[in-house]
């Protein structure tokens, strides 16, 4: 043995105790022996120093080699323990054997002591090597890791408790059997190619690699195999061992990890993360839409602050409002005016948001990026678009209808004086529908566009509530609904009461009207003579169902209502082959209010 062995003899015979250290420093590569001639004087020698062996002779006043060694295992003082003596019987080998001794000798001459000396050497390797085991054991049961040894022919020799738990089997199921009764083939293969690099001259001493682990019920359980080769002399190979770690839920949060990383990569909104706990609150992550909105690569744009994206003509108020919201911690949502690395400008819609760690400080900010360049352009369009409507709406009511309205006082005093009446009464029918014209048109510029508050309606109620205020003739309504509808009452009361006079209009006073339900929305049909060909593809522009003495202006103030509620109308064949106009998507879309 490499180490020193320390070794007490006790025995009351000094001339014994020289002899048999002698023996000791000729047999043995490093001993150190102790002698003392009185047992509780070695009893407090062992109290105040440690030894590696005890060789005790038995007949010793004040008490026997049993009788100190007993004392010995009182103190659970566990080492080896040789008992050497001249007094040789079998009654006295039997008790030393039966109490737990290490060894038991007859004194003798120079081979005896060789032997005892050989006996000692060999005790104290095993207690070493027994204690080393004892200790890597409680270091393995400790960490509760699964472990595994395979001896040199390729078969499990041991196996601890969580190695067994991790499989599903007993261990006595799984000693004496190859890895390919927990293996694939193919993970067999990779661990015997990490072995054979571990035994390699330039080869690592530990090997790291996945495996899946096929368990005796359920699906494969991923591990992470941590091999090495188990210690040998020579090139005497005499196995491996290895530890396993069920990496499965950490493979789950990597793969999670994954999804979310590929999530934020592909969003089609541009999304920054920034770390306020760095200078300047740079950014720390862009994903691909921010680079292709802004024209900024990853490593222009990592480690600055996202302000580079500002311009001469950025409201500075928006910028102020981010800035709060960041020294309040809340979150916020503005419109920027931005400038891409080629300086062309877009309108960009900043929305950020505090993250937050357990104890409620803030990590960092997750900011998203739309470009709104389009929608900003489009809500301009509009509000062109309704100034000039409003001027549109002005002309007509004012500088239009005036006139209007003093040719037809002009032509009915001309009336009552002339004795042509019959060609000023076709003037005043002019002068009638010109003004019907102008009314159609201002609905359709200030009416259509847009609904008031919506409010739960009765269908049936607005139905017979519009047929009121038309001039029906002697065409009858048929109501068959008893639907409610979100809806502004005034504009769908203005929707009914079209359709209904464009029925008249079209099929005659003696018409008969429909009212009734649709799965998502209601119809109104009439037995009239159905709908032209002719204008059946441009039926809701302005001008074109118009029937003779009419605006045309009737469906397209319907489609106008029925679009700014959210809904679609669209003409089609009714039951007695009329027309019939049905109104779809009531009550799923939100309607456009003011």
């Amino acid at each position: 043995m490499s180490a020193a062995i320390d070794v007490l003899h006790v025995d009351d015979d000094p001339s014994v105790l020289d002899l048999a250290e002698a023996y000791f420093e000729r047999e043995l590569d490093s001993v150190a022996v102790t002698s003392e001639t009185d047992p509780e004087a070695a009893l407090d020698r062992l109290r105040e120093d440690s030894f590696d062996c005890v060789v005790s002779d038995y007949d010793m006043p004040p008490m026997d080699g049993l009788e100190f060694f007993e004392a010995l295992r009182e103190r659970n003082q566990k080492i080896p323990f040789v008992l050497y003596t001249g007094k040789g019987s079998e009654e006295i080998a039997s008790q030393a054997l039966n109490a737990g001794v290490t060894g038991y000798f007859q004194k003798g001459g120079p081979e005896q002591l060789r032997r005892l000396a050989n006996r000692v050497d060999q005790a104290v390797e095993e207690y070493r090597t027994k204690e080393v085991a004892e200790r890597y054991s409680t270091v393995i049961e400790a960490l509760g890791y699964p472990v595994y040894v395979v001896d040199e022919t390729g078969v499990f020799r041991f196996v601890n408790e969580p190695f067994a738990e991790l499989t599903g089997y007993d261990r006595e199921e799984i000693i004496g059997q190859t890895p390919g009764f927990i293996k694939d083939d193919a993970a067999v293969q990779e661990a015997e190619d990490r072995l054979g690099t571990i035994l390699s001259d330039s080869g690592p001493d530990v090997q790291h690699f996945g495996v899946d682990i096929v368990p005796n019920e359920g699906d494969p359980i991923p591990c992470r195999d941590h091999m090495a080769a188990l210690p040998y002399d020579g090139e005497c190979f005499e196995g491996s061992v290895g530890i396993l770690r069920d990496v499965s839920d950490e493979r789950e949060r990597r793969e999670e990890l994954e999804t979310k990383t590929r999530a934020l990569d592909e969003a089609p909104v541009g999304i920054t993360i920034t770390d306020p706990q760095r200078e300047d609150n740079p950014m720390v992550y862009v994903n691909d839409r921010f680079v292709e909105m802004t024209g900024y690569d990853r490593e222009e744009s990592i480690g600055v602050n996202c302000r580079f994206l500002q311009g001469p003509d950025t409201e500075e108020a928006s910028v102020q409002q981010l800035r709060d919201a960041i020294d309040a911690d809340e979150p916020t949502s503005v419109e920027l005016l931005n400038y891409r690395k080629d300086g062309t400008e877009f309108w960009n819609r900043v929305s950020i948001a505090p993250i937050s760690d357990a104890d409620g400080t803030v990590t960092h900010w997750v900011g998203f990026q739309e470009d709104i360049t389009a929608f900003k352009e489009r809500e301009a369009a509009l509000e062109r678009q309704n100034a000039r409507l409003d001027s549109f709406a002005s002309i007509v009511s004012h500088d239009l209808r005036n006139p209007l309205n003093v040719a037809q006082g002009r032509v009915e005093l001309a009336r009552e004086l002339s004795d042509d009446a019959e060609n000023l009464d076709a003037a005043l029918d002019a002068l009638a529908r010109m003004e019907s014209i102008v009314e159609r048109t201002l609905a359709l510029a200030r009416e259509g566009e847009t609904v008031g508050d919506p409010e739960r309606v009765d269908l049936a109620a607005v139905a017979a509530d519009s047929w009121s205020t038309v001039d029906t003739g002697s065409a009858a309504l048929s109501v068959e609904t008893e639907r409610e509808v979100l809806a502004d009452p005034d504009r769908l009361r203005n929707l009914f009461e079209n359709l209904m006079r464009n029925a008249v209009e079209h099929a005659g006073s003696d018409v008969s009207i429909r009212v009734g339900d649709l799965s998502d929305g209601f119809f109104v049909e009439d037995d009239g003579p159905g709908i032209d060909p002719a204008v059946a593809d441009s039926l809701f522009e302005p001008g074109e169902s118009g029937a003779a003495g009419t605006t045309g202006f009737g469906l397209a103030i319907v489609q106008e209502i029925a679009t700014a509620h959210g809904w679609s109308v669209a003409a089609t064949t009714g039951a007695d082959g009329g027309a019939r106009f049905e109104v779809r998507g009531v009550d799923k879309r939100t309607p456009a209010t003011h």
